[in-house]
């Protein structure tokens, strides 16, 4: 394809939207920090340590009420705050070598790409919804892991009680609680690449039996481990900071919690720059945009959870929340060493939300809930595409400003969600039946006042869910689920061959999902889950092309159905006091039905049926060994090891394009004394790189491929102290 002729393609703000899913940052749907809400419970109780005896138990929210992972009737993986450090997970790319059938990556803008189980697509739609306790996240889903009690990750669709863009399943986040006692601790952690950490926390009661409080912050910053070789310096470093400040108020029957939330991000923190590759094996740490990139992101949010005990052991929850963020971002589109076409974005968004859920607290054999849920999401993305008009040979025009062009976009869209729901589960002998429905209500528009277009669209999804499980004794179930799963319709900005915009509507994604399985604890030591799915996956969202008038034009449509079926199982053992082992192993299969489609790369048109979809790892597994004994009564030596194991991958919906398995491996050491610890952390003990994503330059319809980038090897250490 001439030149002169891609860059005019390009200057069309459709393809500005697709390649904002692909090159770093001009795909920032606005990163959000979870607005933290309620954890009422105690934290997922944590293995590490030693002395212990036994496995320890789980309890989790999945289901809106506090239970044993072992008890709930579907794939759930939990990890506590205790683990949480071990692990050193702290980015939300670190629970994908953890979680076998989770393919996630975070894009330069920290917004995760993620496919649960062979659903979602990257760039497109999420395989999940992301939640802070209840309260929905949307553009971003990042939540720093410093001051976190648990996250929880909910296999298969959650959309009777957490609604649409769930139609994979959810990733919960649970903030810590203030105490009533007194605790302050702070830390620091340095590692290469200019890596450095500062982060600290306060909590303790401000009227004792009355009214807590509890304060964190953290302060990060990266030089960035992608080298510019245009520029001369790394490119993706950056600086994130921010804070959390909870209030917690108990009075008889009453508890309510405020929880506030700042972040600010700037220039990505080591996220991973999209770069040319000859191929889907070629991996590089350079890059030669010659534009620097740039990424600003500021937000805050305010989360009120008010509980409330009523007559007959019934229980009101209120939870109301509230979120804003904005963000700016300059980026390379053609990823050349001269500016010949950049794109600048302003992100702004706005994100109200209230529910209120009724439910018995007798914990006798029939337990039920129902609530009700409103929420505003008002997001607006304003676009300048800018285009070199000249000769990329002429250093005076390169320097004139009038051989620039713009074209401007500004995306103004609206959501509403109004939905009833309820769930009910009754123990009957050895049998637990459960049954949940969702009816719910989705409308959205679309305007762009420079164009003076305007979309409307809207739908009803009733969403039901049923289980029966039988224990064959105390600790050892097995369970058969139902459950219906949906990611809503919604508008976007197209523009057809004249370059004329249009609002374009796709419809609702859906899934039917089945899943057996077992879940088991033996002597206490062993816990053993395994469970086999099947999903009947509609309307799968796309970014492809369309022929219009002899020439392609880039559009967002639902192109077909899939037929995803897989198994999984993780096995955890207390092995001594002092050695705890788990591991887990997934496999998916997601193979297309009669989807027509048009295969860029050899141009010709084809049918996808049978073939595998992209995005869905052959096999995903871990394996973690952690190590702890103590030396004396107060000082403990502790070690752990986590590998990872991924299977190939296909990157584009015919299969062209394949990315080979790979294997990684972290290590830490930590040294515990009553009030302080040490800890070193390797991530990438072997510095294995391989791409996070691919994209050919045919269905860029550019000339060249685009990709991103593993995380190289980086270690860490830290020292943290506590009061």
């Amino acid at each position: 394809m001439h030149w002169s002729r891609w860059i005019g393609q390009f200057r069309c703000a459709a393809y500005a939207r697709r390649l904002s899913s692909i090159f770093a940052g001009l795909a920032l749907s606005t990163a959000l920090i979870a607005p933290p809400a309620h954890a009422q419970i105690a934290a997922a109780q944590s293995n590490s340590g030693g002395d212990q005896e036994g496995i320890a138990e789980i309890i989790v929210t999945a289901r809106k009420r506090v239970e044993s992972t072992q008890v709930i009737p579907e794939s759930i993986d939990a990890f506590g705050s205790q683990e949480i450090d071990d692990a050193h997970i702290t980015k939300i790319d670190d629970l994908g070598n953890l979680v076998s059938n989770l393919n996630i990556t975070t894009r330069a803008d920290n917004t995760p790409d993620v496919v649960l189980r062979g659903v979602g697509s990257f760039g497109v739609v999420s395989g999940v919804g992301f939640y802070a306790n209840d309260v929905q996240l949307f553009d971003g889903q990042t939540v720093r892991t410093e001051d976190i009690e648990r996250i929880e990750v909910l296999k298969g669709p959650q959309g009777t009680l957490y609604g649409g863009s769930n139609i994979g399943g959810a990733i919960k986040y649970i903030t810590k609680l203030p105490t009533d006692q007194f605790e302050a601790g702070a830390g620091v952690e340095f590692g290469n690449y200019g890596t450095q950490t500062y982060d600290g926390f306060v909590s303790g009661a401000l009227v004792p039996g009355v009214l807590d409080a509890r304060a964190s912050f953290f302060d990060t910053h990266t030089d960035g481990y992608i080298y510019d070789s245009t520029l001369n310096r790394n490119v993706n470093g950056g600086t994130e900071r921010g804070g959390r400040l909870t209030f917690l108020y108990k009075n008889d029957d009453t508890t309510a919690t405020l929880y506030l939330n700042y972040d600010w991000n700037h220039s990505g923190d080591g996220a991973s720059i999209y770069y040319r590759p000859d191929s889907p094996t070629d991996y590089s740490l350079d890059v030669a945009d010659g534009t620097d990139p740039q990424y600003l992101r500021g937000l805050y949010s305010a989360t009120l959870k008010i509980e409330q005990g009523l007559a007959g052991n019934l229980s009101l929850t209120s939870v109301t929340s509230y979120f804003h963020s904005y963000a700016d971002v300059t980026v390379d589109i053609d990823k050349g060493p001269l500016p010949l076409l950049t794109g600048f974005q302003n992100f702004l968004t706005n994100v109200g939300s209230q529910e209120f859920r009724l439910a018995n607290s007798n914990g006798g054999a029939f337990r039920w809930l129902v609530g009700l849920f409103a929420q505003a999401n008002d997001p607006s993305v304003y676009t300048d595409t800018r285009a070199f008009n000249g000769d990329p040979s002429d250093a005076a025009a390169l320097a004139d400003p009038a051989m620039y062009s713009d074209q401007d976009t500004d995306v103004k869209q609206r959501h509403r969600e109004y939905a009833m729901f309820g769930d009910a589960s009754y123990d009957w002998a050895n049998w637990t039946f459960e049954a949940g429905l969702r009816a719910d209500y989705n409308d959205s528009t679309l305007e762009d006042p420079i164009y003076g277009i305007s979309g409307n669209q809207h739908g009803t999804e009733v969403l039901p869910k049923l289980s029966a499980s039988y224990h064959f004794a105390k600790d050892v179930m097995g369970y058969a689920t139902v459950s219906r799963g949906f990611q809503p319709g919604d508008l976007v900005e197209q523009f057809d061959v004249n370059g004329n915009p249009y609002a374009a509507t796709y419809k609702p994604e859906t899934t039917w999902n089945y899943e057996l399985g077992l879940k088991s604890t033996l002597f206490d030591r062993v816990r053993f889950n395994a469970a086999v799915f099947y999903i009947d996956y509609q309307q799968r969202l796309f970014q492809t092309v369309a022929l219009e008038a002899n020439q392609f034009v880039q559009v967002t449509e639902n192109i077909g159905p899939s037929h995803n079926y897989g198994a999984e199982f993780d096995v955890a053992m207390r092995i001594t006091p002092d050695l705890y082992f788990s591991t887990g192993l997934g496999a998916t299969k997601a193979v297309w039905g009669n989807t027509p489609y048009y295969d860029l790369d050899l141009n010709v048109p084809t049918n996808l049926n049978g073939r595998t979809a992209p995005y869905t790892p052959a096999y995903q597994g871990s394996l973690s060994l952690d190590w702890s004994h103590h030396l004396n009564e107060a000082l403990l030596l502790g070690a752990r090891v986590d590998a990872s194991f991924v299977g190939q991958q296909n990157w584009d919906p015919t299969d062209h394009f394949q990315q080979p398995a790979h294997q990684t491996v972290n290590a830490g050491i930590r040294l515990e004394g009553a009030r302080w610890a040490v800890e070193g952390h390797v991530a990438n003990l072997f510095d294995k790189l391989y791409n996070t994503e691919f994209i050919s330059a045919a269905e860029l319809q550019a000339p060249f491929n685009v990709a991103g980038i593993s995380r190289p090897r980086m270690y860490t250490v830290s020292l943290k102290y506590r009061w």
